[in-house]
């Protein structure tokens, strides 16, 4: 499969790339073993894992499918890949298929899998909407899709820094536009033809604490999610202090633990018969 090559997504790929520590994520694991866990992936179940990352989810879901079932698990980064293939062979699994794809460009047969995981990786994508209509497709009728966001101003995608990079002219990109909210959360799969959505909403908190915070500024100035060119990171950077004074203060606390954003969500293909 051919990997997009534009420079958003090249430039995606090389962050994770870079990103050796990735598998040791704490958030990471606990939002993949609870999206899991909402999914309840079955027996001999074949299993689309996009943006599998370092196998947080194709793992526990292949011992979930057993040996008659499989994980097909996509992803654009070679060192997400390299790191994944390492956790499998340490696990002893064999039903897990890794694949260098781009994941809105897949090209399996329609109806290949029975179930399709996103995790962490939706606003990722180029077109959301249009990526979730192309893995309806790869769904066998009354196949489940199941993906995690975070709401649309979380502390968890930079609420924190938008704030004060504003207060000084700097653009960050708000993340997660097109799921951001709940009422979005349904009303997006139901666009891309799926049926029955449910929301799942969860506090931040759970998966995420605010001293998590002083790590958001350093990855937000090399990710390309959040759009800033290199002069606005350099400007950025300047406001290190700023941003580290705010992220350990007790109302920055109090608000992580207050919010209200971490979404899960789980929608079915419809079925001929229904």
């Amino acid at each position: 499969m051919k990997i997009g090559s534009d420079g958003y997504k090249q430039a995606v790929a090389e962050h994770f790339g870079r990103r050796t520590d990735y598998s040791r994520s704490a958030i990471h694991a606990r939002l993949a073993n609870r999206l899991v866990g909402l999914a309840e992936p079955q027996p001999n179940e074949r299993v689309l894992d996009i943006a599998t990352g370092t196998g947080f989810v194709a793992i526990p879901v292949a011992r979930l499918v057993g040996d008659q079932g499989k994980v097909v698990g996509v992803d654009i980064s070679a060192g997400m890949l390299e790191q994944a293939a390492k956790a499998v062979a340490a696990a002893s699994i064999g039903n897990v298929e890794l694949v260098g794809a781009d994941a809105e460009a897949l090209d399996y047969p329609l109806g290949s899998f029975d179930l399709a995981i996103c995790c962490n990786a939706l606003p990722y994508m180029t077109d959301g909407p249009a990526a979730l209509r192309h893995w309806y497709s790869l769904l066998r009728p009354g196949g489940r899709l199941a993906f995690n966001c975070w709401a649309e101003d979380s502390y968890a995608t930079g609420h924190l820094l938008r704030t004060i990079a504003a207060r000084h002219g700097i653009r960050v990109a708000m993340v997660g536009r097109d799921t951001g909210t709940p009422e979005r959360c349904r009303s997006v799969p139901i666009a891309a033809g799926f049926v029955r959505p449910e929301v799942v909403v969860e506090p931040t908190a759970t998966f995420f604490s605010a001293g998590h915070l002083e790590t958001v500024l350093e990855s937000a100035m090399s990710n390309p999610l959040y759009g800033m060119t290199t002069s606005e990171t350099r400007r950025l950077n300047d406001l290190r202090a700023e941003y580290m004074a705010e992220a350990r203060s007790s109302s920055t606390w109090q608000g992580v633990d207050a919010e209200l954003g971490a979404y899960f969500v789980l929608a079915h293909k419809r079925h001929p018969s229904a």
